[in-house]
């Protein structure tokens, strides 16, 4: 790529590239188990074939997981995610000074 090329198509071979690939990027995969859409052995699939995932399951909630009456537990597993990341990456961004 070259700059100023961001309107450019993006050749084919760097995009199968890119699809074929993976990053490692970390994921959390969040589901209800009383979510009559979501196929949970997929998702369990999708968890066992990416390099860092966590699959959790937010018991008695539906497909909003994320605004179920659970919101507290689940805000607490997002928590959690996050803090197991920062103790294993370097900190991209530090604060120099807050008033809070």
């Amino acid at each position: 790529m070259r700059r100023g090329s961001l309107d450019d198509v993006v050749p084919e071979a760097v995009l199968n590239a890119a699809y074929d690939s993976d990053a490692a990027v970390p994921a959390l995969l969040l589901v209800g188990d009383a979510d009559p859409l979501a196929d949970h052995e997929a998702l369990a699939q999708t968890a066992k074939s990416l390099s860092r995932a966590r699959l959790s399951v937010v018991h008695g909630a539906h497909h909003d997981v994320l605004n179920d009456l659970q919101h507290r537990s689940v805000a607490a597993e997002v928590v959690t995610f996050l803090e197991t990341l920062r103790n294993e990456l370097r900190p991209l961004i530090t604060v120099r000074s807050s008033a809070w």
